[in-house]
């Protein structure tokens, strides 16, 4: 799952950007991403925090939603919440593994494509350094090809940096938040 000090950046940011837009109250979405979640073998700690968050700003968190690791049910999920709702979070579904394809289903619900983010690229070099047991490298072993993965991100995105620390990126693609 996502680290909290990101969502709670993510609704904060989007808040600042929703109240000068519009006098009406913000709606939302969560879309929540994993076959873990919809298992039990993982228990997702997530929606507490984002609705919460959500109510202290003053956004009208309306729904809801789990889908599974497959890129139809998640680009299905953002499209649909994405054209009723102001804004759309989400969790789940970013990290190195087969069953990581939020951004890819993100780039293709929205028509987009993906490309390496050179500054996420960065940032996970820098912030992971020599401990971690594979480098991000769109060019190198398997291990660290996979890594470098979760910087492929829709062409399109905003993407946001919320903290010197943390490497992973808030990634904007329209009203959608990943």
């Amino acid at each position: 799952m996502i680290c909290m000090k990101t969502l709670c950046a993510r609704v904060r940011s989007t808040t600042r950007a929703l109240t000068q837009k519009s006098s009406q109250t913000p709606t939302a979405a969560f879309c929540v991403i994993g076959d873990e979640i919809l298992s039990g073998t993982t228990q997702d700690t997530n929606i507490r925090t984002l609705a919460s968050q959500c109510f202290s700003l003053g956004i009208n968190l309306q729904k809801i939603e789990i889908v599974p690791d497959s890129r139809a049910s998640i680009g299905a999920s953002l499209v649909e919440l994405s054209h009723a709702h102001t804004v759309v979070f989400t969790s789940g579904g970013i990290g190195p593994t087969h069953d990581d394809i939020t951004y890819d289903a993100v780039a293709r619900a929205f028509g987009d494509k993906l490309a390496y983010h050179s500054e996420t690229l960065q940032r996970m070099q820098r912030i992971m350094g020599d401990t971690a047991r594979a480098r991000p490298d769109p060019n190198g072993t398997s291990a660290e090809r996979a890594c470098a993965r979760m910087a492929l991100l829709p062409q399109s995105a905003r993407v946001t940096f919320v903290d010197d620390k943390l490497w992973v990126p808030v990634v904007q693609v329209q009203n959608v938040h990943v």
